[in-house]
């Protein structure tokens, strides 16, 4: 009997030990915004997109949310996730399975919305990315990441940056334009978010708006705590 209690008390105290020692699983979320105003803007890729989930860390949970930039402010959105487990209390067979799933549905989403009519007349921009960031500031994922696909041309009524005069304000004075923005929607602490715009010009013109617009949500953005990159692709 003294046996069988020690054999009890060792196995508890290893078990003990390893759930000390081992790394709880954490969740990545990771929203893609798509602009699909312009024909020519560089679409998402299922495989730079699942990199970033860290693919090694196998137990950790996953969040993938994705929807469109149009030519107006609310559009639907589409989500697939992925739940945290205990290495110690699953089946590895069973979570490889699961993490396939997660991956198919994935590229499912991604390619579905390629087929979509792509190029609008205006394009809101600041709104959705706006509403899109204080969501994920709610979110209790230990991981957050925002991919941004869009040249940021913003072109509503009352606020169009292919207006010489509106899209000066952005070297000449960017608070009129944070402060416009700011009625609209107000952004909350993004500490903990990291933002990557991803647009590749396709000409001087094109660069130079870019450099413009993309400069003015840099230091709007990270004036809110978030790390922004800007580049032609994840990789």
């Amino acid at each position: 009997m003294k046996r069988i209690i020690t054999a009890i008390v060792v196995v508890t105290a290893i078990a003990l030990l390893v759930a000390c020692t081992s790394q709880s699983p954490e969740v990545t979320e990771i929203v893609v915004l798509r602009d699909i105003t312009d024909n020519h803007l560089v679409q998402p890729n299922a495989d730079e997109i699942l990199t970033l989930f860290n693919p090694k860390s196998k137990w950790n949970g996953r969040v993938f949310h994705f929807t469109d930039l149009t030519n107006v402010s609310y559009n639907q959105a589409m989500e697939v996730k992925l739940e945290a487990q205990n290495e110690w209390l699953s089946n590895e067979l069973d979570r490889d399975k699961e993490i396939k799933g997660f991956e198919n549905r994935l590229t499912e989403i991604l390619g579905k919305n390629e087929r979509e009519t792509i190029g609008k007349d205006n394009s809101s921009v600041y709104f959705p990315i706006a509403k899109e960031l204080n969501r994920l500031v709610q979110s209790s994922s230990a991981k957050k990441i925002l991919l941004i696909y869009s040249d940021l041309m913003e072109n509503t009524r009352e606020m169009s940056f292919y207006d010489r005069g509106k899209f000066s304000l952005l070297k000449t004075n960017p608070n009129d334009v944070k402060i416009y923005f700011d009625s609209q929607v107000e952004l909350k602490n993004l500490s903990g978010i990291t933002i990557y715009i991803i647009f590749q010009p396709k000409g001087i013109k094109e660069d130079e708006q870019f450099k413009g617009v993309s400069g003015f949500y840099k230091n709007l953005l990270e004036s809110k705590g978030a790390e922004v990159e800007i580049a032609a692709s994840i990789s």
